[in-house]
């Protein structure tokens, strides 16, 4: 495999996770935004919780009812604030931004999927999922449902992330002065691979 082809795959691998980035965004964003719209998620969660986490784990559903349900309200918004904020991140950190702003972007962006995997861990708990281990209740289930899907993927974006905020670190070199998220993480990707001789880049 030449140089040329080892660095267009890499940059279709960038690129494909961007999208996937994405489309994770954008579950988020319209998450928190149904929430804002409709207005009662608020009032309504401690309901919910009480309804939904009667399948839930024993230490979680004592842990909803002595901490989580009688602040419930509060919690709320919050969850409210947390969903639009991640969405907004994960969709801005794949737009091209000046330089000075977009250095600030993996370590925002990395931020945004810890919060993500932790909303994503708590709805699943909630819900009394499996996270996967084991077989569906019902035939016509999901194997692996939507919040477990969602954890798997946001740590997945999590490394990604985490290597942008390390060449950031480390200053690797910046291809321009308006160099994008996804054009930096282009030229790390491509410092990254062996030349045609077979001897990594330093």
């Amino acid at each position: 495999m030449d140089d040329f082809t080892t660095r267009e795959r890499s940059g279709a691998a960038v690129v494909a996770l961007l999208l996937v980035q994405v489309c994770i965004g954008y579950e988020w964003l319209v998450s928190g935004l149904t929430k804002i719209v409709h207005g009662d998620f608020p009032a309504g969660l401690a309901a919910e919780l009480r309804d939904i986490s009667k399948a839930a784990p024993a230490w979680y559903r004592s842990l909803l009812d002595s901490s989580v349900i009688p602040h419930a309200v509060a919690l709320g918004y919050a969850i409210e604030v947390a969903e639009l904020a991640v969405g907004i991140v994960l969709l801005v950190a794949v737009l091209r931004l000046p330089a000075r702003v977009g250095r600030y972007l993996p370590a925002v962006t990395a931020g945004a999927l810890v919060v993500g995997i932790v909303l994503a861990v708590n709805f699943a708990l909630a819900n009394g999922s499996s996270f996967g281990l084991g077989l569906a209740r019902d035939s016509f289930d999901e194997g692996i449902d939507l919040d477990t899907m969602l954890v798997g993927v946001q740590l997945a974006l999590l490394v990604f992330a985490l290597a942008d905020v390390r060449r950031v670190t480390r200053q690797f070199p910046i291809s321009n002065s308006r160099s994008t998220s996804l054009s930096d993480m282009r030229s790390w990707a491509s410092s990254r691979q062996p030349t045609i001789n077979g001897v990594g880049k330093p």
